[in-house]
């Protein structure tokens, strides 16, 4: 198996972490990514070639490129397949690969047998649909908490232990993974590739593999388990016409989210914030929207969800609270949230 991969060597220390990246304490850092991560991983790359390294990065923006040549999430997928059907070829579940199992499983296991076994840390870079702010993945430890804190990104989410995905297997075998959802699968989105960047390079800084004072980031960081949410659902059936404000940003109240004419009666009806926070999710999106073009059509129904709206809070959301939340990502990104770790 062939794979295009750039490598960054330090003069300094013997380490190596892995951007997929994968760092090692001397670092080497390697990445896998697709559509957008692929520009995140290539201006990192441009710009830690112009700084001093300490160890080494391995920078891998093509990792499924099977999957990727079929334009498809996972190897082999049929149209509007759903995410969680991957029928075994669901390459973030196959780590550390297998050198005897089927064609993801093996590409996982030279993946991992090239680059994997060496690093310390590893950041792993995925997409998920447009509808949803991006969020950092990782497993709940005080270590990972503080880091993620330090990252200043806008969501963090928590993810239970696993030892199946890379980032998962690297907790598991007593190093750092972290997992990252860019939102906009199938676009390349300038404001979200600068996130990635922003969000990479305070990593690689953050794990002292690249020097200098950490990048601002947002305030607050709200953190999964220590948000609250609140649903904008459309008031009748209608189409609903929005205003393209990208998930993550910050919202006031009262704020005007879009308009939705009604189908039934032609009234129209002014959409608006509920509550000032940010937007965790923007725009009419449904059930397998990720592999569908149904799942995005503005055609409403009388409470279907517009937005969702969070804000921090100082008390943990109650298991109630967590389901609902669940349920309101919709299958594709509940099922990302439970396997990464």
């Amino acid at each position: 198996m062939r794979r295009s991969f750039q490598s960054l060597w330090s003069s300094r220390g013997r380490g190596s972490t892995r951007l997929a990246a994968y760092f090692h304490r001397e670092l080497d850092v390697g990445l896998f990514v697709r559509g957008v991560e692929t520009e995140v991983i290539r201006r990192f790359v441009e710009l830690a070639s112009r700084k001093r390294l300490r160890g080494k990065v391995l920078a891998v923006p093509f990792a499924n490129l099977p999957a990727v040549r079929e334009r498809r999430p996972h190897l082999r997928m049929k149209p509007e397949q759903p995410y969680g059907d991957d029928r075994g070829h669901n390459m973030n579940r196959t780590w550390p690969g297998d050198r005897a199992g089927n064609d993801t499983g093996r590409v996982s296991h030279a993946l991992y047998q090239a680059f994997g076994d060496e690093a310390t840390h590893v950041f792993d870079l995925h997409c998920w649909e447009k509808h949803a702010a991006p969020a950092v993945l990782i497993r709940d430890t005080p270590e990972l908490r503080e880091l993620a804190a330090k990252l200043g990104h806008r969501f963090v989410h928590l993810s239970a232990p696993n030892n199946i995905t890379v980032g998962g297997y690297f907790c598991s075998t007593g190093r750092i993974g972290v997992t990252y959802e860019c939102s906009g699968q199938y676009v390349v989105v300038e404001k979200q590739v600068k996130r990635g960047l922003r969000l990479l390079t305070n990593f690689a800084k953050a794990i002292g593999m690249l020097g200098g004072a950490l990048q601002k980031g947002d305030d607050p960081v709200l953190f999964f388990d220590r948000m609250a949410t609140l649903d904008v659902t459309a008031p009748t059936t209608g189409l609903f016409v929005g205003r393209a404000l990208p998930p993550c940003d910050p919202v006031e109240k009262g704020a005007v989210l879009g308009r939705l004419p009604s189908d039934v009666d032609l009234s129209s009806h002014e959409i608006r914030s509920p509550a000032t926070g940010c937007l965790r999710t923007y725009g009419a999106s449904r059930a397998n929207c990720d592999v569908a073009l149904p799942g995005h059509h503005p055609d409403v129904t009388e409470g279907d969800r517009l937005a969702t709206v969070a804000w921090a809070t100082q008390r943990g959301v109650s298991a109630v609270r967590l389901v609902g939340q669940l349920r309101q990502l919709g299958r594709s990104q509940t099922a990302a949230l439970l396997e990464h770790s």
